[in-house]
């Protein structure tokens, strides 16, 4: 199970990346007041990012990565002075769920290492601090890297295929993959669709969606216009406009498979 601490750094990390702010629970465990001598809590290897580590033992194989889920043993104790203020046994958790400096670190592992990492407070509990630790306060845990497990890599659509050659008078950009021969949608269909969203710029795919029932009522304006320009049995892909606020861009490729006239309670 993983540790009152940790359990509550990671689910706050989902609302927070940035910063954890959560409180530790009443029945935490009480701090251990031993205090080992300098130079146990220093690390030799500094990121750029302003974390430190030291390998205590090196694993084999591959790294975490953001996505993983990993299982780990662990402590954790304050630079200042030692106090230990948390340790989990077997303890699993996903990576991207804890405090930025102790992601930072479990993406260095390999399972079966051993690290020790130095956190500075910009990296872990930041001026709010939580439960037992103050705030400000630089961090050392100590790991064991278990085992992880990763989710698959999500697809890439190659360089060639992410941008558009034609553009509407909008500034929708779009091309013709495969020509259809049915009719086009209207504002009182609902069609059916696959379709995949990409960023413009990785070609990584954000969204994938087979047979989705649309009315084209409840679709953004850019959408709508795209699915009119369909016919069914076509596939296009769509360049959507960046927006004002964003520095991305999001690509769409869909597949017209079918359309009807949607009933009352789909608009």
């Amino acid at each position: 199970m993983t540790s009152p601490t940790l359990k509550r750094a990671f689910i706050t990390a989902v609302i927070s990346p940035a910063l954890l702010l959560a409180c530790a629970p009443a029945h935490a465990a009480a701090p251990v007041t031993a205090k080992p001598t300098s130079p146990a809590l220093t690390c030799n290897v500094m990121t750029p990012e302003g974390l430190s580590y030291t390998v205590l033992k090196a694993g084999k194989g591959e790294r975490p990565n953001a996505e993983s889920k990993v299982v780990v043993n662990y402590k954790g104790m304050l630079t200042a002075d030692g106090t230990q203020f948390d340790s989990g046994q077997a303890s699993e958790f996903p990576v991207g769920g804890v405090i930025p400096g102790f992601a930072q670190g479990l993406q260095l592992m390999q399972s079966g290492g051993s690290y020790r990492l130095c956190i500075p407070s910009k990296l872990g509990y930041g001026e709010a601090g939580t439960g037992p630790i103050p705030a400000n306060a630089d961090l050392v845990f100590e790991v064991d890297l278990l085992s992880f497990t990763s989710p698959p890599p999500k697809p890439v659509i190659p360089v060639a295929e992410r941008s558009c050659s034609q553009f509407t008078s909008s500034g929708l950009g779009f091309d013709i993959l495969k020509a259809g021969t049915g009719k086009n949608p209207t504002d009182g269909d609902l069609v059916l669709v696959d379709f995949a969203v990409f960023d413009a710029t990785s070609g990584v795919v954000q969204q994938k969606s087979e047979w989705e029932k649309i009315p084209l009522r409840q679709t953004s304006p850019f959408f709508s216009e795209s699915l009119k320009m369909m016919q069914t049995g076509s596939t296009y892909r769509f360049c959507m406009p960046k927006a004002a606020n964003s520095d991305s861009a999001s690509n769409i490729i869909v597949t017209l498979i079918d359309l009807r006239p949607a009933a009352s309670a789909d608009n």
